[in-house]
């Protein structure tokens, strides 16, 4: 974990909590989850959908290739 974000966490529904690095770990998978459902459905293009992939990989997404 990033120094400045150690033990640091959010509270959801009063009883969950999740340091902040899973839930930025979390939204990253979210949003790749989204590119693909909108390229299976035909709304990206194979293009789109790479550019979108890339731009979540530099900023810190997983880089598994699917």
């Amino acid at each position: 974990m990033k120094k400045e974000t150690f033990d640091q966490t959010i509270t959801f529904h009063g009883s969950i909590t999740i340091p902040i690095e899973m839930k930025e770990s979390i939204n990253l998978l979210l949003k790749r989850g989204v590119y693909k459902e909108l390229h299976r459905r035909k709304m990206l293009s194979d293009g789109q959908l790479d550019m979108l992939l890339s731009s979540n990989d530099v900023l810190g997404g997983s880089t598994d290739g699917e």
